[in-house]
């Protein structure tokens, strides 16, 4: 694999690779189009990147070799930090590793460039003859990297790369408290149905004090036709607080009616943007 990408300097006072580039895009070097980087637009939903070491052939004078990630408009999400950026070295690739990526904006990407420590325990790039050529596979993409130190070899590092979104976490499994809450909840809707709407309260009540958002909203809606707004606003705030939009919508409602427009337009955007609330 290594002797098929390497290529010679034709003179010593040839310019490196890296006084060629001035752009993102590629020059021409033997026949190849040789890249500073590599770049893929990644959207406005979380990503995860996969990058997998195919092999690695360190050049005397290259004690490490890598890829550094970057992301635009983005952060890495790692050990509960967001950073910029990470150097990710070819032991760390060698099973495969997976990093979660969070852009800020639709337009967000990443850019992945060699990376390498030197003889001198200096972690370097973006110098010398480093670049890579990029080849295309099924389902993923493959970076041929060449160190700075020395004259091009593309078979230094071979790293596999995929990206994609991000899947949702699966749901929790349901908790004895979860499941105790939603079994008041129905058991209230079950005893509305039959028309005890005062018993149907009773256990919404209890539902609501466990935390279950729909019953304080349905408390909320009983309190409201009944006329009576101070435990409509207390029953809806529950309901908004832990996210239901609803509830959102009726307390906005409710606190334009009672002369609070401020709140009232605050908790009236919430209830459509996503389900935030204040």
């Amino acid at each position: 694999m290594k002797g098929s990408y390497t290529y010679a300097e034709p003179t010593t006072t040839a310019p490196t690779l890296a006084d060629r580039y001035d752009s993102a895009d590629p020059v021409t070097w033997n026949g190849a189009q040789v890249y500073p980087l590599h770049s893929e637009s990644l959207g406005g939903s979380p990503a995860t990147v996969r990058l997998t070491v195919r092999s690695a052939a360190p050049l005397p004078g290259v004690r490490s070799l890598g890829i550094g990630l970057a992301v635009d408009r983005g952060d890495v999400l790692l050990e509960g930090r967001r950073l910029r950026g990470v150097d990710v070295w070819s032991d760390a690739m060698s099973g495969g590793i997976e990093l979660q990526v969070c852009p800020a904006e639709t337009d967000a990407a990443i850019t992945l460039t060699p990376v390498w420590v030197d003889d001198t325990g200096a972690t370097v790039s973006w110098t010398g003859n480093y670049g890579m050529l990029i080849a295309r596979e099924p389902a993923m993409t493959v970076l041929h990297c060449s160190t700075g130190v020395g004259p091009p070899d593309f078979g230094e590092l071979v790293v596999e790369l995929t990206s994609g979104p991000t899947p949702p976490p699966p749901p929790a499994p349901p908790t004895d408290a979860s499941r105790y809450q939603n079994a008041l909840y129905e058991l209230g809707v079950a005893m509305q149905r039959r028309g005890d709407e005062e018993q149907a309260c009773q256990l919404w009540t209890q539902a609501a004090e466990y935390g279950h958002p729909g019953a304080a909203y349905d408390l909320g809606v009983f309190r409201y036709r009944r006329g009576d707004f101070t435990e409509a606003e207390r029953w809806w705030r529950t309901a908004a607080t832990q996210g239901d939009p609803r509830a959102m919508a009726g307390l906005a409602e409710l606190l334009n009616r009672r002369g609070n427009p401020d709140e009232a337009r605050a908790w009236r955007a919430a209830s459509t943007a996503d389900h935030q609330y204040p």
